[in-house]
């Protein structure tokens, strides 16, 4: 059996409860890339850990936008996190897409009443990556998914500075009959939190179509 993240063969013995979650099995070493963030003393608003009142970026994107985005974040975004991302997402070893399924199944069950929405990659970005890499570790979780939006940008978000960001002109397009998601509940999916701008841009388009309330979820903030 091999750890999901490194793909390096376990030599250790495992327990029954280990056996029947060998999806997500992580070595010592691994296990130690993740630090969970403490959703009970999180920012509210964008999932900021060790914030447990309304941060101040938040209040600033009330008081531009007249919302907040409820975000949840898994893990920290320290050395151990960007580690994986770059070998996952940029190196593209697909293979470790399950690195922390476990836990991302597990959050996701408190969203069983929402349209799952992993944020959409450019096509021309689709096609140098061949993957979605939050389309990928989704898919694991056996949850459906429902791609609403559509990606109209090209330029990475890494590429550019926090002030390109918040200035960023509205990426996405609806891809659905905005009749389909009247009156929905809708989860929007990303990696990482940075400046939430994008999240934003998409909650702000789903509004305007009808959506009854947007929250999101990333993998590392």
């Amino acid at each position: 059996m091999r750890c999901s993240c490194c793909q390096k063969e376990l030599v250790r013995n495992l327990t029954l409860r280990e056996l029947f979650h060998s999806a997500n099995l992580r070595c010592y070493h691994c296990e130690k890339l993740f630090t969970k963030i403490d959703q009970a003393t999180s920012c509210p608003g964008c999932g900021r850990a060790d914030s447990s009142k309304l941060c101040s970026d938040c209040r600033l994107w009330h008081q531009e936008l007249g919302f907040v985005m409820k975000n949840r974040s898994l893990f920290h975004y320290d050395e151990g996190f960007r580690k994986w991302i770059e070998a996952y997402k940029f190196t593209g070893d697909y293979r470790l897409r399950g690195a922390f399924v476990n836990e991302l199944a597990q959050i996701l069950q408190n969203y069983r009443d929402y349209l799952i929405c992993p944020l959409p990659l450019s096509k021309e970005r689709f096609e140098q990556r061949g993957f979605n890499q939050v389309r990928g570790c989704l898919e694991l979780t056996k949850m459906p998914l429902k791609d609403l939006l559509r990606r109209k940008e090209l330029t990475p978000q890494s590429e550019k500075s926090r002030k390109a960001r918040l200035e960023m002109e509205q990426p996405f397009e609806l891809r659905v009959a905005n009749g389909k998601i009247r009156n929905q509940k809708v989860l929007l999916v990303d990696d990482v939190y940075t400046t939430g701008r994008t999240l934003f841009h998409g909650a702000e388009l789903l509004y305007k179509n009808g959506v009854e309330a947007v929250e999101s979820l990333t993998f590392a903030r």
